[in-house]
């Protein structure tokens, strides 16, 4: 006979689970990037360890929360660009997921996102450029 699972073994079981999620999302998102996978890997592993021996049941929701809304940003709400040697340009596509309508590309605000490519800005906004390149979205970002 089975018996039934305990709220500790189902919270322990989500958060294993979101562990895996939030590792498969990184991948996604950071392909080729061997830095930010290290980064990545690194600081997902230190915010697990750091609440590992959390009891509270709600604040173990909280962070399963945060959880899942780690995973919807990593694969929803940022884009990689790369730096066009020739034009100078930051070049990024913008996928339909990224799009606040869920659809065609948009007007959405691109920042960066590390503080090396920041520091490139000189405290300039980048000059977004919206171009179409073989029927999908891309967007420049000047830097």
């Amino acid at each position: 006979r089975r018996t039934p699972p305990t709220m500790a073994s189902t919270a322990a079981a989500r958060a294993l689970s979101g562990y895996r999620r939030l590792f498969r999302a990184r991948k996604i998102l950071f392909q080729g990037d061997d830095r930010a996978m290290r980064e990545s890997r690194v600081e997902i592993r230190k915010q697990f360890d750091l609440n590992r021996g959390a009891t509270d049941p709600g604040h173990i929701e909280g962070l399963l929360t945060m959880v899942d809304e780690a995973e919807d940003m990593l694969l929803h709400g940022i884009v990689r660009g790369e730096l066009n040697e020739q034009s100078g340009n930051y070049e990024v596509k913008i996928k339909a997921e990224h799009a606040e309508d869920g659809g065609a590309a948009s007007t959405n605000r691109l920042e960066p996102i590390t503080a090396e490519t920041a520091d490139r800005l000189d405290g300039k906004e980048p000059e977004v450029v919206v171009t179409t390149c073989k029927g999908q979205g891309a967007s420049s970002g000047k830097g």
